[in-house]
């Protein structure tokens, strides 16, 4: 053993042991701070998604509350309309009715500007 030459430790050796332990620890830090940085950044994706899709829903909800009664009164006005085109339809067929000329009638009135037929004037043998 006399023969070996002696080694004699590095007073360094020890503090870069203990430095290389901290920057591994430190890097292992650095990881974990990104990941969460990542993590928190997906979080307040979902969380503004999520907030974007509660106001989406409320503003829904809302719309459809006040659908109800404005398509109730979309129901009443098509009813209205309805019965205003029947009594229109209707209404039209008696005022034809009315103007149509009596078939007898209209005979007569030929025949009076024709100068035939009975008139006020001349009278009709008696039979």
């Amino acid at each position: 053993m006399k023969n070996r030459p002696h080694f004699r430790p590095n007073p360094y050796y020890g503090d870069l042991e203990r430095m290389e332990a901290v920057m591994s620890i430190l890097h292992n830090l650095e990881m974990e701070n990104t990941e969460i940085h990542e993590n928190n950044h997906k979080l307040k994706k979902e969380i503004t998604f999520s907030r974007n899709l509660l106001s989406q829903l409320l503003m829904e909800n809302t719309c459809r509350k006040k659908l109800v009664p404005l398509k109730q009164e979309s129901k009443e006005v098509h009813l209205d309309c309805a019965l205003n085109q029947k009594y229109l339809v209707d209404f039209n067929k008696k005022d034809k009715d009315q103007q149509r000329p009596d078939p007898a009638s209209s005979g007569l009135r030929k025949c009076k500007r024709a100068g035939i037929g009975h008139t006020p004037g001349r009278e009709l043998p008696e039979e």
